[in-house]
């Protein structure tokens, strides 16, 4: 037993030193090390208060409130985890809940039903309902004179960007779309045009049925310049989501006007360098840190 598990390790190394970055191999041999880091940064972990805003098991969210002893800042994060709108939960992210607290920030991290169970058209409803739920428990609060940052990670980038373009999205709840007053979106699939068909965004839109792509595709709804600041990260050697998403995505806001507009492309980076960003020194890191402090002092 020990030798086979000495074998395994060999075997892991080699593969960890050989891989280029830039593929989902690469990406899923880093990925122990990215979870423990995760794990190790969120000691003692934070308890984030669950609050439903459905009946599936899955539809809720956790708010952290800003640390006691932090700067009260005038925004308050919606964060919705990436993990290829299947995996995944806000309880993994405890370590970026505790780095948002410290900063003085309130943060609502937001999960939500998952495929192949559901499809797109369930996602966008836990997205608006989620977020409804987030304004009325600021409003319970006594916070509801805080701006919205909308913030997503890789799948939970693509609903952020979903949540903020498409404004039918947001008034089905009975919601003003002008709301949300900023918006962060890390290594998010943003323009499906320039993604390969990848087994979860083919259960996404169900083997891409064309109302239901043109529902799912972020680039679909903008059309105009957007008025908010608005950042945009992503690793150069993304082997999950193409950054070529991004890039277009980018390009076509440019186009329209966009003035606040920020895009941040990490070198050398990888998937799960950009969704690293509550490691302390990490490049990504700073990027955000310097687009936040600009965003308050605005």
């Amino acid at each position: 037993m020990l030798s086979i598990i000495i074998y395994a390790v060999f075997i892991y190394s080699i593969l960890l030193i050989c891989v280029p970055r830039g593929n989902f191999v690469s990406e899923g041999l880093h990925l122990p090390f990215w979870l423990f880091t995760v794990h190790q940064l969120a000691k003692p972990k934070p308890k984030g208060q669950k609050i439903k805003y459905g009946s599936h098991f899955r539809q809720y969210l956790l708010h952290f409130p800003a640390a006691p002893e932090s700067e009260a800042k005038q925004f308050v994060v919606i964060y919705t985890h990436g993990s290829g709108w299947q995996f995944g939960r806000p309880e993994m992210f405890k370590a970026n809940a505790q780095w948002l607290a410290e900063q003085g920030y309130h943060a609502f991290f937001l999960t939500h039903r998952r495929i192949p169970q559901c499809d797109i058209r369930q996602l966008r409803e836990d997205m608006a309902l989620g977020i409804k739920t987030v304004v009325d428990e600021l409003q319970r609060l006594g916070l509801s004179d805080k701006k919205i940052i909308l913030c997503g990670n890789s799948a939970g980038g693509h609903l952020s960007a979903l949540a903020l373009f498409d404004k039918s999205l947001l008034n089905a709840v009975q919601l003003n779309p002008s709301l949300i007053s900023a918006a962060v979106f890390f290594s998010s699939p943003l323009d499906f045009s320039a993604m390969w068909n990848s087994p979860p965004l083919l259960m996404l839109t169900r083997m891409k049925d064309e109302n239901l792509l043109r529902l799912a595709n972020p680039i679909t709804y903008v059309d105009k310049a957007s008025t908010i600041p608005i950042l945009l990260v992503h690793g150069g050697k993304d082997g999950l989501v193409e950054i070529e998403s991004s890039i277009s995505f980018h390009r076509k806001l440019q186009e329209l006007g966009t003035r606040n507009l920020r895009f941040e492309i990490l070198k050398g980076g990888t998937h799960l360098d950009a969704a690293s960003w509550c490691f302390p020194m990490h490049p990504c890191n700073k990027v955000f840190s310097d687009w936040l402090e600009k965003l308050e002092n605005q």
